[in-house]
C-alpha cells in the first residue's frame, strides 16, 4: 500500500515516467525519470565525523540510498544490493560515488554507521543533525516518519521509501529506481549515467 502511495507521488512530482528511454537501454520496470524539482543537495558528516556535502561528489555519478541501521529486513537486503553493484560496475566502479544517507540521525552516528558499513568501506555512510537529514530527505523528495514500537527495546522504527537514487556528475538526481532491483540492472543504469556527458 504504502510502495504504491510513493510510485503514484514520484509520478505526480515528475516530468514522465521514463517512457521516452531508448528501448534496451534502462531495463527496470520501476524507473521514474526526475524532474529538477530533486536537487540531491544535502550537508552531513560521514562515519569519520567529516562534513560532506552534494559538491563533493561532483564529477561522479551518486547511487543514493537512504536507510537505517536499526532496519530489520529491507534495508539491509537493498545495502546488500547497493555493494553487489558496485562489484557488478568493475573499472567502472571509480566514477560512481555510493551513498548511504540514515533517515535515523539520533541513533545513526557516526561509530554505529563505521560498525554497520565495515563490510563494505567504498560505502559513504552519512548522517547528521535532524535538521540536516530532514533538509537532505527533502531535496530527493524522499518520505520517512517514525512510528512508535511501544513493546519493543528498540522504542521506534522508522518507515520510509525504499528507491535507489541516480544523480549525474553535476549532482542533479535523474532517475528513482523502485527497491527490489537486481546489481545488474542498477550497474546497467549506472553506465549509461556515466557515459552520458
Amino acid at each position: 500500500m504504502m510502495r504504491n502511495f510513493l510510485a503514484a507521488l514520484f509520478c505526480i512530482l515528475v516530468v514522465g515516467c521514463s517512457n521516452d528511454e531508448p528501448a534496451g537501454i534502462v531495463p527496470v520496470d520501476g524507473v521514474i525519470r526526475l524532474s529538477d524539482q530533486f536537487t540531491g543537495e544535502f550537508d552531513l558528516i560521514d562515519k569519520t565525523g567529516a562534513r560532506r556535502t552534494d559538491a563533493d561528489f561532483e564529477g561522479k555519478v551518486m547511487l543514493v540510498y537512504f536507510g537505517f541501521t536499526h532496519c530489520p529486513d529491507v534495508c539491509p537486503t537493498d545495502v546488500g544490493v547497493m555493494s553487489a553493484t558496485l562489484n557488478e560496475l568493475g573499472e567502472d566502479v571509480e566514477a560512481v560515488a555510493p551513498i548511504f544517507i540514515s533517515v535515523d540521525p539520533e541513533r545513526d552516528t557516526p561509530e554505529v554507521l563505521t560498525d554497520y558499513f565495515a563490510f563494505d568501506e567504498r560505502i559513504i555512510a552519512l548522517t547528521g543533525s535532524v535538521e540536516a537529514a530532514t533538509a537532505a530527505r527533502t531535496a530527493f523528495k524522499q518520505y520517512a516518519k517514525k512510528t512508535p514500537l511501544p513493546d519493543s527495546a528498540l522504542k521506534y522504527t522508522v518507515d520510509h521509501g525504499r528507491f535507489f537514487y541516480i544523480a549525474d556528475r553535476t549532482g542533479q538526481p535523474t532517475h528513482a529506481i523502485t527497491g527490489g532491483a537486481s546489481p545488474q540492472d542498477l550497474a546497467a543504469l549506472l553506465r549509461r549515467a556515466i557515459n552520458d556527458r
